[in-house]
């Protein structure tokens, strides 16, 4: 029987595996799959079970008694797969959990946002490493309920093959895999799309309604032109990771409203009820990963020596907000971008 266990088991966590259990993915499901997370989620699904619904229409309900959710470690045993979903601050904490309790034949794959975390974790780790990446948002909405508001493949660089079982549930449980020899350019392309993380949790509106409005997407278009300044001088390209080439991305932001409905028609696959995880994070008082997202566009911009302003100012504030620990400050356009009066059209 394959063991898979999500330690760090979040909204995305809690998704994949609420998407395996209620499809009957992996065989024997019921007991090949164990949740490590946060007491608060715990208790949420052991009254409500898990229920995974999606932008086109998926509704699936796993019942409390066929879920298993623990709080310590100790089910890192047996697993065979360990998908790590932890924030990328909390990687080296958990890769010294593995490091105590798994086996040494487990493959971590490692489902967590940034660049950086696949290779920390080698550092640490005798057992095999897979890099992943998620494309889409999910969002808690309470009660067991976890949202997928936004469309793509999941992503693995498995050139051995190691994970063809686990790839198999998850297409069989409707969550395709695209498989790659090197994930790296993936990876950055994420981080890109990422960028926005920041800009919806710092605008306390849906993504939906936050690109829609032209002022910030003038943010986005700052944003994304810093990053995609300072990858270039560091000779990186990053992948599309949806139906939009990266470097097309700062152009498409600034186009008027009417062009950007044409073009977000086709390319940009949103549930109007979706929210960046860092939003939920603000909303929870939790730490961000702010530092592994835009904060690594700033600090390959110090390295490059070139001046990354706005990316530097959304860390600022996005700091600010998790030191006051209120939420989402609202801010506007004009604001992210640190200037009192609206700039030109």
């Amino acid at each position: 029987m394959t063991k898979v266990t999500v330690l760090g088991a979040g909204s995305i966590g809690c998704y994949v595996a609420g998407c395996l259990l209620s499809s009957g993915a992996v065989p024997s499901y019921v007991n090949s799959i164990t949740l490590i997370g946060r007491e608060r989620l715990q208790q949420d699904i052991a009254k409500n079970g898990i229920k995974v619904t999606d932008w086109q229409g998926r509704k699936q309900i796993v019942n409390p008694e066929h879920v298993t959710f623990a709080l310590d470690n100790k089910s890192l045993e047996d697993a065979d797969y360990i998908l790590l979903c932890v924030k990328s601050q909390d990687t080296a904490h958990a890769a010294k959990m593995i490091k105590q309790w798994a086996k040494p034949s487990a493959i971590v794959i490692s489902l967590q946002n940034g660049v950086s975390n696949p290779s920390r974790l080698r550092k640490y780790l005798s057992q095999e490493v897979i890099a992943g990446m998620v494309p889409f948002n999910v969002f808690y909405k309470g009660q067991g309920h976890f949202h997928c508001g936004t469309e793509g493949n999941l992503a693995l660089e498995d050139p051995q093959g190691l994970c063809k079982p686990l790839i198999s549930g998850l297409e069989n449980a409707s969550l395709p895999v695209t498989v790659y020899e090197d994930i790296v350019a993936v990876q950055y392309g994420k981080l890109i799309m990422n960028l926005n993380n920041a800009v919806n949790a710092l605008s306390g509106v849906p993504l939906k309604k936050q690109l829609g409005d032209r002022q910030y997407r003038r943010v986005m278009a700052q944003v994304l032109s810093e990053a995609l300044e300072v990858l270039n001088a560091e000779g990186i390209t990053p992948a599309r990771t949806g139906k939009v080439i990266p470097q097309l991305m700062p152009t498409i932001m600034k186009l008027p409203n009417f062009l950007f409905n044409i073009v977000a028609a086709s390319t940009l696959k949103i549930d109007p009820e979706a929210r960046s995880s860092m939003y939920e994070d603000l909303l929870l008082g939790r730490r961000t990963e702010v530092d592994y997202l835009n904060g690594e566009i700033v600090r390959l911009g110090e390295k490059t020596k070139i001046p990354t302003p706005v990316n530097r100012h959304i860390v600022s504030l996005v700091k600010q907000s998790e030191h006051a620990q209120l939420g989402s400050p609202h801010l506007s356009a004009n604001a992210l971008l640190g200037q009192e009066t609206s700039g030109s059209t």
